[in-house]
């Protein structure tokens, strides 16, 4: 048997029930994932299943990263669309000194923003309704509406009160309105540090 077990390990081939000790799992499993092609392996002529360590390696690699991603991925990807360059630095240094995970991106046009929102969806989206390029509440629904940007958290920051945003058709659901004079930014900690502990308990399931 020993001898055996270093001709197997010098060919770089596994049995199935080194693969089943190793991953903690039944024989039959890994028969199966034999069979799904997920591992690389055959039987010898007596029945018995050899398996390569490469595959094996692949297979605990794949795992291992969907269980631990990583900083980056852990992190919540904000964007924020704000034209003035002094609330712009406002919101840096403010979000900065929060110590949260934070992937943070200012762009100061719309329409770069959405050209931005395509290629990679952020996790929230933080937005002044007064847009020069425009209508920001038109956006907003805009977006809402289509699935791609379904689960994107939405945050619009306005000067306009109730009443001028009712009579211009009213925010999509689950958008939250805050006051631009001044950004109540201890809400808006609370909300993103909401959002980066749900994304990071969805990245460890």
């Amino acid at each position: 048997m020993a001898t055996q077990k270093l001709a197997l390990k010098a060919l770089d081939l596994m049995t199935t029930s080194d693969v089943a000790k190793e991953l903690g799992v039944t024989i039959r499993s890994v028969q199966l994932w034999v069979e799904q092609g997920a591992l690389e392996g055959w039987k010898t002529p007596g029945g018995h299943r050899r398996i390569t360590r490469a595959s094996f390696n692949r297979m605990t690699a794949k795992r291992d990263s969907h269980k631990n991603p990583s900083v980056d991925d852990a992190k919540l990807q904000v964007l924020i669309i704000e034209h003035d360059e002094a609330t712009q630095a406002l919101y840096r240094q403010t979000i900065k000194a929060w110590g949260l995970a934070v992937e943070l991106k200012i762009m100061a046009h719309a329409c770069e923003a959405l050209i931005a929102m395509s290629r990679q969806v952020p996790d929230l989206l933080i937005t002044d309704l007064n847009l020069s390029q425009m209508d920001g509440l038109a956006m907003l629904n805009a977006l809402r509406s289509n699935d791609v940007f379904s689960d994107m958290g939405m945050v619009a920051i306005t000067d306009f009160n109730a009443d001028d945003i009712a009579a211009q058709g009213g925010l999509p659901k689950r958008v939250r309105l805050y006051s631009k004079n001044p950004i109540p930014f201890w809400e808006m900690k609370e909300l993103t540090a909401g959002l980066i502990e749900r994304k990071q308990e969805r990245l460890s399931h």
